[in-house]
């Protein structure tokens, strides 16, 4: 799948009649989007800027109580892969973020073609707190209405919210009171229906998880790309031993294609049981366990099983199994060498050198933060390797 932007997931939605707002595709088919933007309506239709004429869709689920629907488009709009997702955890006002839409205030030329537009903005996470709503304030709103009395950003409904490439939420109204500086949004923690979750996991083949949003650092981001690159570089690729003779592409081979899933035994005892325990693929086994020992003989593929699962883990590639890893920052710390070195095992602030990774001192902060618990099926933050998947990382 192709790598997009946040802001190039941003979508025109046509709903009834003259009615056209924007929304955000999740997946390369499922746009969410606001319920007053397709108005209950069964169908509805979508537009992107790179694609040549609209794509129909049907209205999959739908909240009027809290402004949210979901479109399913009957073929892809892009190749994407399924949209970071998260929520607010801080009361402190989130600074950088994105807005992205199709207001009318961006229509150009004769025909008023509509044209995207971006916005900077805060989010506010104690405005808006007791009506469920989420408000950003615009670091550059444009005028409340332009110069035929149309309010400037009637279109906007259904953008994004992005705080770097995580979405918060989606764009609903901007309130009258506050002059177009502010703007009133449907957060992604009020949706919350099965219905929602069954959709999503029904088209992306993965559970809909929400990650925790702390704060938003710039230097972040680039940081932790640098390192997922720096990751697959080190780690997809394995020794076969035993076959020198052959030239260097023989004898390495993609962990993408070379690799096998392994079979473990766990405890006997690790059922509460007193039945011998059989062996199981590994993929199930560190499905449900935040920490794992493992243990084998010389060449019975742990280093392999370590490379693989860091590679594909930063790179956000790791099967529907062990999706709840995809996107967390391993950190493969080989134990002999800290030992041979006199050294102890490090402190998060210390991982990143303890991973030997060829690549730039991390931004302040960024290994040592602080992790809040994670919710009941969410995934521990990205770029906070507070929350260790497994030892050793």
């Amino acid at each position: 799948m192709r790598d997009v932007q946040p802001g190039d997931r941003t979508v025109v939605v046509l709903g009834t009649g003259s009615v056209q707002g924007s929304g955000v595709l999740l997946t390369g088919r499922l746009v969410l989007t606001c319920a007053h933007v397709v108005r209950g309506s069964g169908r509805s239709r979508v537009a992107h800027p790179g694609l040549t004429g609209h794509r129909e869709a049907t209205v999959a689920w739908i909240d009027h109580d809290r402004d949210a629907a979901l479109l399913l488009t009957a073929e892809p709009v892009l190749a994407v892969p399924p949209v970071r997702m998260g929520t607010l955890d801080s009361g402190q006002a989130l600074h950088d973020c994105e807005i992205t839409g199709f207001p009318a205030v961006q229509r150009y030329g004769p025909g008023g073609h509509l044209e995207t537009d971006q916005y900077t903005a805060t989010v506010l996470p104690m405005a808006g707190r007791m009506c469920s709503l989420m408000v950003c304030e615009l670091d550059g709103p444009p005028p409340a209405t332009d110069e035929h009395g149309v309010p400037a950003l009637r279109g906007l409904s259904g953008g994004p919210v992005f705080a770097g490439d995580v979405l918060l939420g989606v764009a609903r109204q901007i309130p009258r009171q506050r002059g177009g500086s502010r703007v009133e949004c449907v957060p992604l923690s009020s949706l919350s229906s099965r219905p929602l979750h069954t959709l999503y996991e029904q088209t992306t083949g993965t559970r809909l998880r929400y990650e925790k949003v702390h704060g938003q650092h710039p230097r972040d981001r680039q940081y932790e790309e640098e390192y997922a690159a720096s990751v697959g570089a080190a780690y997809r690729r394995t020794k076969v031993f035993g076959l020198d003779e052959l030239n260097r592409n023989e004898t390495e081979w993609d962990l993408d294609t070379a690799y096998l899933s392994l079979e473990a035994q766990p405890p006997d005892d690790s059922a509460g049981q007193h039945t011998p325990s059989v062996p199981q693929r590994i993929d199930a086994l560190l499905s449900d366990r935040p920490r794992v020992l493992l243990r084998g003989n010389a060449g019975a593929g742990k280093t392999t099983l370590i490379w693989w699962l860091a590679a594909h883990a930063a790179a956000r590639t790791l099967p529907r199994r062990l999706d709840a890893l995809n996107g967390l920052v391993p950190f493969v710390v080989p134990l002999r060498t800290l030992r041979a070195r006199g050294g102890t095992f490090p402190g998060p602030a210390g991982l990143p050198a303890a991973a030997r990774l060829v690549i730039d001192d991390p931004p302040d902060g960024w290994s040592s933060s602080p992790c809040a618990p994670c919710a009941p099926g969410a995934a521990p933050s990205p770029g906070r390797p507070g929350c260790p998947p497994l030892p050793g990382w």
